[in-house]
């Protein structure tokens, strides 16, 4: 099974090959690469990035140029190859979107900001703070794919100092100490359904369907902590005796431990306890179900129904506290 690291190599070296973000041009992916420094990566698939011309007339202007139809294969491989080498990974998609070609970063809705200005004028004139606003509230559709599955990857693409980078989430562009092939294998050999269901989660994500992404979380947590429940039990059951190194937990009701109040001085022995463990998993568990399976429920005010919104930033978060409770699992066997 591929990881999540995997996917969004894939998804990004789609959406740069198959998109007009960056404009075909002779010599554009070599270009690139140079200015990034890695002139060995452009020059071992160089077939793989010549721009396809095909000419329609007698003029030399009289052509059109298309992405090379192995350009995918040649990004998604050296992806692969800069996939442990984070700083010049980093080079390089900072040298990509130093040519994604402005007007294809907007949706036609950015006008109600730019009150008709053309882009390029528009971010002329304005802050990264407004160039930002506009990228986050109006981008196209190829955009956001590629900005979804940069986040899978930590990484995020921003006006900086006026200039469009790609900037790490953390200040560490150090691999995590914990391999997601790992998480993944162990599902996959263990909790199969889980496997599907989280991979499910990551790419509702990388296509910009938060709803799915957050709903499949919720199912990743219920799923999970049904192996541990007892027969004829609910999900919350195996989840009590998962977090059995809370103070006072197996001596309490499953379904009431997220009723106490922490009170020290409480005459309830049980309200003595807070449950850490369990209360903070149960509250993931709720968020996601607020914002996603139960998303549309909500009070009735007047005609009205107060339901959730849910956006991709919610998304993304739920994503990654699901993925801390499986390492979190795996780290100390705690469904054994």
């Amino acid at each position: 099974m591929d990881s999540i690291r995997e996917i969004a190599l894939s998804k990004i070296a789609d959406v740069l090959s198959s998109s007009n973000l960056i404009i075909p041009q002779v010599d554009i992916w070599k270009k690139i690469f140079n200015n990034a420094g890695l002139s060995d990566y452009y020059e071992n698939r160089s077939s793989q990035f010549t721009t396809k011309i095909e000419a329609y007339g007698h003029r030399d202007d009289e052509r059109n140029l298309y992405h090379n139809e192995k350009c995918y294969n040649g990004l998604y491989e050296t992806f692969k190859e800069l996939e442990y080498s984070p700083e010049e990974f980093l080079k390089l998609c900072n040298s990509i979107v130093s040519k994604l070609y402005v007007y294809n970063l907007f949706s036609e809705n950015a006008e109600k900001v730019t009150k008709k200005a053309y882009i390029d004028e528009y971010l002329d004139k304005v802050d990264s703070k407004k160039k930002n606003h506009l990228l986050n509230e109006y981008p196209s559709k190829s955009f956001k794919e590629l900005q979804n599955n940069l986040n899978m990857l930590g990484l995020n693409i921003v006006f900086f100092s006026d200039e469009l980078a790609v900037l790490p989430f953390t200040d560490s562009l150090s691999e995590s100490s914990f391999d997601n092939n790992v998480l993944l294998q162990w599902l996959s050999v263990k909790y199969s359904n889980i496997s599907t269901t989280y991979i499910d989660a990551v790419k509702a994500y990388s296509v910009g369907d938060e709803v799915a992404c957050i709903s499949h979380c919720r199912n990743v947590i219920a799923g999970i902590f049904s192996y541990k429940k007892e027969e004829q039990r609910k999900w919350i059951d195996g989840l009590q005796r998962t977090c059995n190194k809370d103070k006072n937990i197996l001596k309490v009701t499953a379904n009431r431990i997220s009723e106490y109040k922490y009170n020290a001085n409480s005459p309830d022995p049980n309200s003595r306890y807070q449950y850490p463990r369990f209360n903070l998993i149960y509250k993931l568990y709720s968020f996601t179900s607020a914002l996603g399976a139960h998303i549309n429920e909500g009070n009735v005010n007047g005609e009205n129904i107060d339901f959730e919104n849910a956006t991709l930033e919610d998304a993304f978060m739920a994503l990654r506290m699901t993925e801390a409770v499986l390492i979190w699992l795996y780290q100390t066997n705690a469904l054994e």
